[in-house]
C-alpha cells in the first residue's frame, strides 16, 4: 500500500498479537481479548494477501491518518456505522479542547519582549507545533518553538503532541539549542516510522537582547530592524529523517523594536489559483508595518492573507509567531 511501510506495520501488529497471546495465557481469558486477537490475525491476514489499507465494503482505500491511529480498521470514513460516526465526532472534539489547552499563554511579555501568536487548525486538529517554554532555574532564557510535522490530521497532532513532551522535560536539561535539536530528532526517529518528520525552528532569547536561532528545515524567520529585513537561514535537515544529525546555529542581537516574525507554510503556502502568498509578499508587508505591536502586526496579516485569498478556503495549519524587544 502507498505510503506505508507494512513491514513496520506488520512487526507491530505481530508483537500485538504476542502480547495478546501472553495475556490470554491464564486461566481467566476476558473475552475482549480473544476478540483483539481475532482483528490482529485479520489485519495481518490482509497484509499478506495485499488488501490491508483497503475498504471492505467499498473496496477503496481507507484515510491514511486513521489507519496510522488505529491500524486494525476496515472500512472508511464513508461506510462507518451511525454510533461510529458519533463516536469519531466526540474524540475529534475531545482532541481539539486538549490541542487548545497545551498552547501557551498569549500576549506576553516576558524577558524583555513582547510576544504574540496566531494558532489555526485548517481541520479539527492541527500537525503545527508552537511553545513557549521558560527553562526555570536552569536558565534566564526563554524558548520559543515552532515546527510542523509532516502528514495532516489526527496522525500529525499526536506527533505535535509528542514533540510537545520532548521540549517539555528537554528545555529545563540546560542543553545548547543545537544539541537540543538533535536529541530531538533522534528521539523523533526512533519512536515513530521512518515516513514520520518535522520541520522545526528554536529560538533562545537572553534578557540582554541575544537571540540563537536553530532552524531544521523550517520556513526561514524574518529578522527585521532599522536597517532593513534579514531572513535567517536553515540549520540543518528536519528532525526525525535520521537518527544522527548535526545542527548549527546562528546568533544575532535584537536591540529595541527589533523583532523576529516566525510563521509555517500555511502562511506563504497558501495558494490563489497558481498563485502563492510567498516570503516576498510577506517581507514587503514587514517593511510596511514593523512599527507595530505583535499582536497589530499578525492581525492586520491575517487581514492581509483574507484579503489575498478571497473565498478560497485555506488547505494548511496556520502558525504565526512575532517576537518584538521591548
Amino acid at each position: 500500500m502507498e505510503g506505508y511501510d507494512l513491514n513496520q506495520l506488520k512487526s507491530q501488529l505481530v508483537w500485538r498479537k504476542n502480547k495478546i497471546q501472553e495475556a490470554l495465557s491464564g486461566h481467566i481469558v476476558p473475552m475482549h481479548l480473544v476478540n483483539l486477537l481475532k482483528e490482529v490475525d485479520s489485519a495481518l491476514e490482509r497484509i499478506d494477501n495485499g488488501t490491508y489499507g483497503i475498504c471492505v465494503v467499498c473496496n477503496d482505500p481507507i484515510e491514511q491518518d486513521r489507519l496510522l491511529v488505529d491500524p486494525l480498521i476496515k472500512v472508511c470514513l464513508d461506510h462507518l456505522t451511525n454510533n461510529q460516526q458519533k463516536e469519531l465526532e466526540d474524540d475529534l472534539v475531545v482532541a481539539n479542547s486538549i490541542q487548545k489547552a497545551m498552547l501557551p499563554k498569549n500576549d506576553q511579555q516576558l524577558n524583555g519582549y513582547e510576544i504574540y501568536y496566531h494558532y489555526d487548525a485548517a481541520g479539527v486538529v492541527s500537525g503545527d507545533y508552537c511553545d513557549i517554554i521558560d527553562a526555570g532555574s536552569s536558565s534566564d532564557a526563554l524558548y520559543v518553538v515552532l515546527g510542523d510535522v509532516s502528514g495532516k490530521g489526527i496522525a500529525a497532532s499526536m506527533l505535535m503532541t509528542h514533540l510537545r513532551a520532548m521540549f517539555q522535560s528537554l528545555v529545563p536539561l540546560g542543553l545548547s539549542i543545537s544539541h537540543l535539536m538533535a536529541k530531538a530528532s533522534r528521539l523523533l526517529c526512533e519512536s515513530t516510522s521512518s515516513t514520520h518528520y518535522a520541520t522545526l525552528l528554536i529560538v533562545k532569547a537572553e534578557k540582554n537582547g541575544s537571540i540563537e536561532i536553530c532552524n531544521a528545515g523550517h520556513c526561514l524567520p524574518l529578522y527585521v530592524n532599522n536597517y532593513g529585513i534579514k531572513k535567517i537561514e536553515s540549520n540543518g535537515m528536519p528532525i526525525g529523517i535520521f537518527c544522527e544529525s548535526e545542527y548549527g546555529l546562528t546568533s544575532l542581537n535584537l536591540d529595541k523594536n527589533d523583532m523576529l516574525i516566525l510563521y509555517s507554510d500555511g502562511l506563504t503556502e497558501a495558494t490563489k489559483k497558481d498563485e502563492m502568498f510567498g516570503t516576498e509578499r510577506l517581507e514587503a508587508f514587514a517593511k510596511d508595518n514593523s512599527e507595530l505591536s505583535p499582536k497589530n502586526f499578525i492581525d492586520k496579516l491575517l487581514v492581509e492573507l483574507k484579503n489575498f485569498l478571497g473565498d478560497i478556503p485555506r488547505s494548511d495549519d496556520l502558525t504565526l509567531m512575532v517576537i518584538k524587544r521591548k
